[in-house]
C-alpha cells in the first residue's frame, strides 16, 4: 500500500539486511503474547534499571509487556548497530524519553516505541527526531470531557458530529498523532492540547502547534493500523522521508 505523502509500504518479508537509509524510516510491528521461554530470552538481555521498572508493575501481565517489548526493542537495535542487545545502553531525558547511549553507536540513529495490550510498535531512523504512538480501540466513558480538555474546539466538534463507532476511532486517531507528535520531542503529555491536527480520510495534518519552540513547518504525520481494532500513529520533523513496515519474528532475535 502506498500512501499519499510518506511512500508508505508495506512489507512482509524479512530484510535481507538491518540496513536504514537516510530516507527512510523503518517501522516495526511485533505481537508481545510469547512462550516463557522467549520471555526469558529477553528478560536477560534487559538493564538492572529495566528489570527494576518491570519489578514495579502491579500485574505480571504488564510486567510481561514490558519485558518483552524491551527485550525487541534491544534485540532490533542491537541489528542495526552490530551490538550484542545487552550491550545497548539507554540515557533518558527529564521526561523520560530514552536515547542510545553507547559513545560509538549514536551515530544519529534515531528510534521511538510504544505498546498496548499485546501489540507494540517501533520506529526507527537516522538524522531526525521520530515519535510514535499506538492505542488499542476501547469504550472510553468520558470521552467528551477528555476531547474538551485535550483537543481544540474544532477537533472537539468534528469528533463529536460522527457516529459513536466513527467517533471512538476518530478520538484514538488524534490521540495517537499528537502523542507521537510530543513522544518525538519528548514534551510531556499535558501538552496536548497544544496540539491541532486535522484528519480527513484516514489521512493526519498537523495544523497547528501552540508550543513557542515547535515550529509547524516540517513536521508530518501518518496514520496506520498494525493490527485489527488499534490505532497507531508516526511522527517526524523530516519532509522526505519513506516508511518501510516489518513484521518482527522471534526467530530473528
Amino acid at each position: 500500500m502506498v500512501a499519499r505523502d510518506w511512500g508508505l509500504v508495506r512489507v512482509s518479508e524479512r530484510p535481507a539486511t538491518f540496513a536504514l537509509g537516510e530516507t527512510e524510516i523503518h517501522i516495526w510491528q511485533a505481537g508481545l503474547a510469547v512462550s516463557p521461554d522467549d520471555r526469558e530470552q529477553f528478560a536477560q538481555t534487559l538493564s538492572v534499571d529495566e528489570h527494576a521498572r518491570a519489578d514495579r508493575f502491579r500485574f505480571s501481565r504488564d510486567a510481561h509487556r514490558f519485558i518483552v517489548s524491551r527485550g525487541i526493542l534491544r534485540a532490533l537495535l542491537g541489528r542495526y548497530l552490530q551490538l550484542p542487545p545487552d550491550q545497548i545502553q539507554f540515557s533518558y531525558s527529564d521526561r523520560g524519553k530514552p536515547s542510545l547511549a553507547n559513545p560509538s553507536t549514536a551515530v544519529e540513529l534515531t528510534f521511538n516505541l510504544s505498546h498496548s495490550e499485546d501489540w507494540m510498535v517501533c520506529a526507527i531512523a537516522r538524522g531526525c527526531r521520530v515519535g510514535i504512538d499506538l492505542e488499542a480501540i476501547h469504550p472510553v466513558p468520558n470521552l467528551a470531557d477528555l476531547t474538551q480538555r485535550f483537543f481544540s474546539p474544532r477537533e472537539h466538534a468534528v469528533i463529536h458530529t460522527l457516529s459513536d463507532e466513527r467517533r471512538l476511532r476518530s478520538f484514538f486517531q488524534h490521540w495517537t498523532c499528537k502523542e507521537a507528535l510530543l513522544k518525538a520531542t519528548g514534551d510531556g503529555l499535558m501538552s496536548l492540547s497544544t496540539i491541532a491536527v486535522c484528519i480527513e480520510d484516514d489521512q493526519a495534518t498537523l495544523v497547528s502547534w501552540s508550543h513557542a519552540v515547535q515550529p509547524v513547518g516540517p513536521w508530518r504525520l501518518q496514520l496506520f493500523a498494525p493490527a485489527p481494532n488499534c490505532v497507531a500513529a508516526i511522527a517526524a520533523d523530516s519532509l522526505d522521508r519513506s516508511i518501510v513496515f516489518w513484521q518482527w519474528e522471534n526467530d530473528l532475535a
